[in-house]
């Protein structure tokens, strides 16, 4: 027999008043989890309460939800969304078994907003079944099956296999319940056949019960018994709290059909104990209207009104308006049978009030949404007779003042022909002034143009110089490698030095591909959300890969940190920066990438070495956008000097600003800011 376990512990008795019982194992297992909580952070101690409401020995549901709301506000106090969430789905999870739905589809629905935001693709498709769970329990089957295939494509989507069977599960489910049996076997069928393709034991258990539910419908009872028999030793064998006792109460009822009521007894007995372990209230009185029409069929009057009795008194506590209607209509009948007729027409009564008040309920929420539909109506048949009052004089006011405007044309005519010839002498005027300016501005456009051809000159004679040189380097290598006279050794110092020299002659071609489509305009932003601290660490491991100056390479990146920015301009800032600090940093250096918050929604992303640093005027000089600078690095690298100048125009046009600070002998830094996401 399963032991119920307490648990009276100092970490949650400064939390909650619960108390639970443990055996000596348990015990041990609570006071490590004491220590570990009253040693622990905030976020450890959140994690032991997790654990302690999903731990199996705890299955009081009053001690499970406390517990759960505790977890909510120690998650909201650290402003931990996602863990915001697992608390909410736990309270909305423990609302559900003590039936109170409405408060489930409360909290669940603010959990989806969380993960929606905050969470995996995959975990949605779970909380859109919640709901969906929430609105069947509700007897709203058209939102549950609109949740439910939203889930099963959320599930799709993410290739969850577990979350597809569950979503189809539940398809099949609520068409049952709607007597639509042909189309839900076959989603409950395609479910199960999911379930063994991937071990779902649970899954399984499930979708005999449903498949028995069915057969039950169809009074196949024997069917329904062979299936709920399988669910029930899958289920009792997997823990399955939830599932056991349907299974039990399912059996009871086709054995009732059948005419076995000692069985039928036996299995609402056995669930019975269940609810009323897990404190399930409407399944206990589940259990007893059941009981109560098992003991009717033997005969036992006197037995079968107690248990009528009992449900009644447990629906009525729990507002159950459905379990009420039904012991109220049992009752009646009851008394009817035994010849007390005036208790029968009271509970007849009771039977028909409670009915008419559902009834009355919906009939007010409709005629109040007829009301508002007229209203709305009448208010936009006041708005339009206004409208056109308002017209009507609008269009008389038009005609008073065209007549008005008339005499005034008229009177004003000669002052505007006097005015017209002082604009036009006011206009030549600036035409003038205009042609003098862009005289002005054509001798500046020429100067710049002037300028930019110089650097052009320059740029390819410098690419046409660095071209060569790794071009005749290879040629060179490859007569030797033809010759066939290295050693191992030497043919492994020549590959490296082979791969170096290739590796900066594709960043050349890289850089000039880059400032050639810039310079025709063909570069295009397409700005996305970006993990920056994964983006740079693809870039310092290529450098560590390639480097040979033995160089430090540090990412201080906040893990998790988003940016909104073009992928490729970003990459190639980051990988333009991080190359000159090696170029300006001596061997055995180091070069740190790390963020800081700039003003209102930037981020400020700084490149850090220790290397030679540089002079105010080489400083000024860097981001010129008239000349190519470039200088030659510590181990003699040479450079086009297009890589800053990339770096200037492509964090510009993402909206941002670039600059550097640097000391001589103590190293530079370069900044530029970009949005955070």
């Amino acid at each position: 027999m399963k032991k119920k376990y307490y648990i009276h512990i100092i970490i949650l008795a400064c939390l909650l008043s619960v108390g639970l019982t443990s055996n000596a194992q348990d015990t041990l297992q609570l006071n490590k989890l004491q220590k570990q909580y009253e040693q622990g952070s905030d976020s450890v101690k959140l994690s032991i309460l997790f654990k302690i409401i999903r731990s199996p020995e705890l299955d009081n549901i009053d001690t499970a939800l406390s517990l759960s709301f505790k977890a909510l506000d120690m998650a909201t106090r650290m402003q931990d969304s996602l863990s915001m969430a697992l608390a909410m789905r736990s309270i909305a999870t423990y609302y559900n078994i003590l039936s109170k739905n409405q408060e489930a589809l409360k909290y669940d629905i603010e959990a989806l907003t969380l993960i929606k935001k905050y969470g995996k693709a995959s975990e949605v498709s779970r909380y859109l079944n919640n709901i969906g769970e929430d609105y069947y329990n509700l007897d709203l089957y058209n939102e549950a099956f609109d949740y439910y295939s939203q889930s099963l494509d959320a599930a799709k989507d993410a290739g969850v296999e577990l979350a597809e069977v569950i979503a189809t599960y539940n398809m099949g489910r609520v068409l049952r319940t709607m007597g639509q049996n042909e189309k839900a076997r076959e989603y409950i069928l395609d479910a199960m056949k999911l379930s063994e393709e991937i071990d779902d034991l649970p899954g399984i258990a499930y979708a005999k019960h449903d498949l028995a539910l069915i057969y039950i419908s169809e009074s196949k009872f024997d069917e329904a018994l062979a299936e709920l028999e399988q669910a029930y030793v899958l289920s009792d064998s997997l823990r399955e709290d939830v599932l056991t006792p349907q299974i039990l109460v399912k059996t009871a009822t086709a054995y009732d059909h059948k005419g076995d009521y000692r069985n039928a007894l036996k299995n609402y007995d056995k669930a019975l104990d269940i609810y009323r372990s897990q404190n399930n209230q409407s399944g206990v009185g589940e259990s007893y209207y059941g009981k109560g029409n098992v003991t009717l069929h033997m005969g036992d009057v006197k037995g079968a009104k107690a248990y009528y009795q009992q449900c009644e008194k447990i629906a009525d506590n729990l507002k159950d308006n459905e379990l009420m209607i039904n012991c109220y209509s049992a009752l009646s009948n009851l008394y009817e049978r035994d010849g007390d007729y005036q208790n029968a027409l009271q509970y007849y009564k009771k039977f028909k009030q409670l009915e008419d008040s559902i009834f009355s309920e919906t009939k007010k929420e409709q005629f109040a949404q007829i009301q508002i539909k007229y209203e709305t109506a009448r208010k936009d048949i006041e708005i339009e007779l206004l409208n056109q009052k308002e017209q009507q004089q609008i269009a008389k006011l038009k005609n008073e003042e065209f007549i008005r405007n008339i005499l005034v044309v008229i009177l004003a005519f000669t002052a505007v022909l006097l005015f017209s010839l002082y604009k036009n002498n006011e206009k030549r005027r600036k035409i003038n002034e205009l042609l003098i300016e862009q005289q002005k501005e054509i001798k500046s456009k020429s100067k710049e143009l002037a300028g930019l051809l110089e650097m052009k000159d320059k740029f390819f004679s410098i690419v046409s110089h660095d071209l060569r040189s790794p071009i005749n380097a290879l040629v060179g290598i490859l007569d030797i490698l033809h010759e066939g006279n290295l050693t191992q050794q030497e043919l492994k110092d020549v590959s490296l030095s082979l791969k170096v020299r290739l590796d900066n002659t594709r960043k050349l071609l890289d850089t000039l591909l880059d400032w050639a489509m810039l310079q025709m305009n063909e570069i295009k932003i397409q700005k996305e959300n970006i993990e920056l601290s994964k983006l740079v660490e693809s870039n310092l491991a290529y450098f560590r890969e390639v480097g040979d100056k033995k160089i430090d390479f540090i990412n201080t990146v906040k893990e998790g940190q988003m940016v909104s920015a073009d992928r490729n301009m970003l990459d190639l800032i980051i990988r333009n920066l991080v190359s000159n600090s090696i170029k300006f940093t001596d061997e055995g250096g180091k070069v740190e990438v790390t963020t800081e918050f700039g003003p209102k929604k930037s981020l400020i992303v700084m490149i850090k070495d220790n290397g030679i640093g540089m002079s105010t005027d080489q400083m000024d000089k860097l981001f010129d956008t008239n000349t190519l600078y470039t200088t030659r690095g510590t181990a003699n690298e040479k450079g086009t000097g297009l890589g800053l100048r990339l770096c200037k125009e492509f964090v510009e046009r993402m909206g941002g600003n670039i600059w550097v600070e640097s000391v001589e002998g103590k190293g530079s830094t370069f900044k530029f800011t970009i949005n955070r996401a």
